[in-house]
This record gives C-alpha cells, sequence and structure tokens, in this order.
C-alpha cells in the first residue's frame, strides 16, 4: 500500500478523537441524544483544526446504522463508505470550484430526492466563502425550509465573507486554535505509534511552528521524519525547518538597541546565506520580542515555555530596553508584518522594518519631548497668537499693564523642590523607570521625608492628582532604596493671599474638563487662560 500522510493516517474518525473542540462535540453530541438535529451547521475556525473532521464525523453520526448515535460505529457500511468519500448520499463538495448558480440548481434537484440508502443526504461544502453571492443566494430558500432528510454542512476559514442571511440560517460553531499542549501530546503520540524517537523540546519546536493546527503540526513532522528516520533531534528540527536561535535573535536585537544598521544588514546576510526564510525569520523575531515584553511587564516566566538557557539569554537582552521602548518597537514591527508577508521582496521588506526598529530606541517619546521643552513651545506659539489676534491694548491698557507677559511666564521654568540625599536617589530611579511619573514629582514645590513618610508638596492640584495616582509604584521604589516600608502622600500648598493664582488654579470649566484633563495628565500640558470663544 502506498505511503498515506500522518495528518490524512491520523485524521480523526470519532468525536472522542477531536482534541481541542470539547464545546463543539459535547453541542453536537448532546444534539443527536436529544433528537435536536438542526438542518444546517456552519463550521468555522483557522486551517487544520477539525472543521471538515467534525463534518464527516456528525455525517457518519447520523447516518450510521445504528444511529443517530453520539460516537459512530466505523463498521457499518454507511461509516466505512463516508470515511473513504464515496457514500452516495452524503457529497463532499469543494465550494471553489462550485461557485456558480448552475451548480446550485442542480444541487437543489438532488435535494428532491429520498437517500438512496442512507437515513439522511447530506451535503458537506468546504471552503463555503468561496461560494458567490448569487451562489449563496440560490441556497436561500432551501436552507430556510429545506426536506426532512437533508443535511446542509459549511466548512469556512473566513465566516465574515458569508452573507449575513445564510448565518441566521444556520447553526454556527467557531473552532478554536488548538493549545501548545494539546498538540504537544497529540505530537507525542503519534510519534510513539510511529515508533519516532523524538524528544520534547523537538516536538515543541514542531508545535510552535504549527501555530495551533493540528495538520499543519504532522505534516512538518512528517517532514522532519523523512529527514531524520526515527530518531530526531532539536538540531534536526532546526536544520528541516530552517528555525531561528534565541542567541542569533538577541544578537539582532542588540544590534537594534545599538542602531548598528550595518551589523543588523550583516546579520541578515548570514540569515541568508543560511538559507533561512525570511518570512519566518520575521515571525519568530515578533515571537522573542514578545518575549522580551512578558519579562519587561513582570509576567510569569511560564508563559514563555522557554528553556533555562534561553529564559537567560531574554532577560539580558529585556535589561537593555524600557518596556515603553519595547512597546514602541513591537508596535512598529507588527505593523509591518503584512507588509513582510506579502511582499515580492520579503528580504528587502525585512531589512526596512529592522532598521526603522534600530533608529526608534533613540527617539524621545513624545511626554518626554513635551515635558522638558513644553514651555518653550508655548511661548512661541502665544508670539505668533498675539501677532495675529487683535490687539486689547487700546481697550484695557490699565489691566494690560498690570498683568506681567504671559510669554515670560510660559517660558520660565516650573518650581523645582530642592531634593538632597536619598530623595534624589528616589527620583533619579524614577527618571530611568518611569520617566513620566519623574516628571510629575519634579514639579514639586516642596518634599521632605518624615519617618518613614515622604512628603511632596504641590501648588498645582494636577500633579498633586497624579503622584498620589502613581503611588503605588513611587513607594514601590522607596522602600526598596529606603530598606524599610514607605509611604507616600502628595498635598497642595495653601493658596496666597491676595489672590497671587496662576490661571490653571483658578475655577474654571475648562480645568474640569475630562478631555483637557486627560491631555493634562498624559502629555504635561498647562492651561495658561481660559477664553470664551
Amino acid at each position: 500500500m502506498a505511503y498515506q500522510a500522518l495528518a490524512r493516517k491520523y485524521r480523526p474518525q470519532r468525536f472522542e478523537d477531536i482534541i481541542g473542540q470539547d464545546t463543539v462535540v459535547r453541542t453536537l453530541q448532546n444534539a443527536i441524544e436529544s433528537g435536536r438535529i438542526h438542518h444546517a451547521y456552519l463550521f468555522s475556525g483557522v486551517r487544520g483544526i477539525g472543521k471538515t473532521t467534525a463534518a464527516r464525523i456528525l455525517a457518519k453520526a447520523l447516518n450510521c446504522v445504528k444511529g443517530p448515535t453520539t460516537e459512530p460505529c466505523n463498521e457499518c457500511t454507511a461509516c466505512l463508505e463516508i470515511t473513504e468519500g464515496i457514500d452516495m448520499d452524503v457529497r463532499e463538495i469543494d465550494a471553489a470550484t462550485y461557485t456558480g448558480v448552475d451548480n446550485i440548481r442542480d444541487l437543489r434537484e438532488v435535494t428532491q430526492f429520498q437517500p438512496a440508502r442512507d437515513r439522511n443526504r447530506i451535503f458537506i461544502i468546504d471552503e463555503a466563502h468561496m461560494l458567490s453571492t448569487a451562489a449563496w443566494n440560490a441556497l436561500l430558500k432551501i436552507l430556510e425550509e429545506p426536506p426532512p432528510h437533508v443535511v446542509f454542512m459549511f466548512a469556512t476559514t473566513e465566516v465574515h465573507k458569508v452573507l449575513p442571511t445564510i448565518l441566521s440560517r444556520v447553526q454556527k460553531f467557531a473552532l478554536r486554535k488548538i493549545t501548545l499542549e494539546e498538540l504537544i501530546a497529540r505530537l507525542q503520540q503519534i510519534s510513539d505509534e510511529e515508533n519516532i524517537t523524538i524528544d520534547r523540546a523537538a516536538i515543541e519546536v514542531i508545535a510552535r511552528r504549527g501555530e495551533g493546527s493540528v495538520r499543519d503540526s504532522l505534516s512538518l513532522l512528517d517532514q522532519v521524519i523523512a529527514f531524520s528516520g526515527r530518531n530526531i533531534s532539536t538540531t534536526d528540527v532546526a536544520t528541516v525547518l530552517g528555525l531561528s536561535e534565541t542567541v542569533f535573535f538577541a544578537r539582532l536585537v542588540g544590534l537594534m538597541a545599538d542602531g548598528n544598521h550595518s551589523g543588523i544588514l550583516e546579520a541578515l546576510q548570514e540569515a541568508a546565506d543560511t538559507g533561512r526564510d525570511f518570512k519566518m525569520l520575521y515571525r519568530d523575531l515578533l515571537n522573542f520580542i514578545r518575549n522580551l515584553l512578558l519579562i519587561a511587564g513582570g509576567a510569569n516566566e511560564a508563559m514563555l515555555s522557554a528553556s533555562p538557557e534561553d529564559l537567560v539569554t531574554i532577560h539580558s537582552v529585556s535589561d537593555r530596553f524600557s518596556y515603553s521602548e519595547l512597546l514602541r518597537i513591537a508596535n512598529l514591527l507588527l505593523r509591518d508584518d503584512d507588509t513582510v508577508n506579502h511582499a515580492e521582496h520579503q528580504r528587502l521588506a525585512v531589512e526596512i522594518a529592522l532598521l526603522k526598529a534600530a533608529t526608534y530606541p533613540r527617539l524621545k517619546a513624545v511626554e518626554d519631548v513635551l515635558s522638558a521643552g513644553g514651555g518653550a513651545q508655548r511661548a512661541s506659539s502665544e508670539r505668533r497668537a498675539a501677532a495675529t489676534a487683535p490687539s486689547r491694548t487700546a481697550q484695557a491698557p490699565k489691566q494690560e499693564t498690570a498683568e506681567p507677559p504671559r510669554t515670560a511666564k510660559a517660558s520660565s521654568p516650573a518650581p523645582r523642590a530642592a531634593v538632597s540625599g536619598e530623595l534624589s536617589s528616589v527620583v533619579e530611579r524614577l527618571q530611568k523607570s518611569k520617566p513620566r511619573i519623574a516628571s510629575y514629582v519634579e514639579h514639586a514645590k516642596h518634599v521632605q521625608k518624615e519617618g518613614n513618610r515622604i512628603v511632596w508638596t504641590f501648588t498645582d492640584a494636577y500633579y498633586a492628582e497624579a503622584v498620589t495616582e502613581a503611588r503605588g509604584v513611587i513607594e514601590s521604589i522607596a522602600s526598596e532604596i529606603f530598606g524599610m516600608p514607605t509611604t507616600i502622600e502628595a498635598k497642595l500648598d495653601e493658596p496666597q493671599a491676595g489672590g497671587g493664582k496662576r490661571a490653571s488654579d483658578q475655577p474654571s470649566a475648562l480645568g474640569d474638563d475630562p478631555v483637557v484633563r486627560a491631555f493634562q495628565k498624559h502629555l504635561g500640558g498647562e492651561i495658561i487662560d481660559s477664553k470664551k470663544r
């Protein structure tokens, strides 16, 4: 007998063989057991997770001589013929080649006849999203009021392309991706049955590359077996699949941190020389960046599923970036993912994406720029506004003369508290790890340490509120520096007598506006004057 691929040989033949779809299986079995069999089903999900397989098993369960039954016997003529795809009453149709209205009309004529032998006449339409709009419309009436002996089953990877009028007439089952552990267990089981010796690390690499698809994972395993024989190592898997190692990515990300463009291009040339697929390389790089984000965000290391050696490497690279830098780099690379996947010159697309990312760590965050130079920018903006606005000097000369120039106030630096000794260590730590919070603290008029309590005094309620919101972060850093539990308090200074408040301290509807306060909080803005237009 000719060799049969693993994905076909180990295709589930019973509901109990389906992995990772417990909700779908239980719903179908309960429906059969209670006699609540619908006339149309739609199975959706990514490739290789069991959509068509579930439809075939359901067809066997409905037409089995012992049924309708919750588990087909796989021994009767109906079950065996459905498995082989030769049952006269169960037609499996490829919608990609069966898209026309005439084809649907022929199908509708067939539905009028009773089954030749089985209990039900079943139509399994694969890749249903490929049907044309006219073909779907031709199916509407028969889907709404089909003959009692007819059952339709649709399978699609793109359920959003199916007409809403069709979706309202079927029972929808969304099949999920198979988890990594479920895939590993399935691959190990099949390897044992095939007498294949393979270590868990190699199986894990194959399962990860399968991306939640059982069929893809088994196809990769087939490919590795063809190369390695019955003894498979992680090195064999890396050789066949062209996997990129953690050390290589650590080096690549390190070059990005240094802004070393020539080094990045040389590393990619090495990848090309070893025959690595650039689309897969980019995908693995995104996964590596995700691991860095998880480490930087304090996530459980078990989420990484990495070896101890790889964890050490990931930690060393993660320490070179701040969390915000990693977020920006990940966002930039993710935006180029679609370009890389569909580019005709994938290597060039990857090179451009990485060179852009290498520039990104050296760019300053918007909030940092605004907090550092916001005053000067406001002054410049107000000077331009003063040049174009109508002059008010003639209308209220005394008022304008008495008020100090607003541009000078805007450009003058905000008062800074005199911070010394241990307290300066807290501010320095904040500047390195939480620069935004540090910018709030630096607006304090006065700071003092009273026992295990630090009190910051502000003249602006906004900064006092911002520090209060970030109290947990500051207390954690302060407790670590002082070696004892430390609490933080932010309070407002008493208003000066004689009405010497700034415009931002005066009660106003603008100052209480939630949108304006959001801009103040995230961009470090300051209300200079509030006017009605």
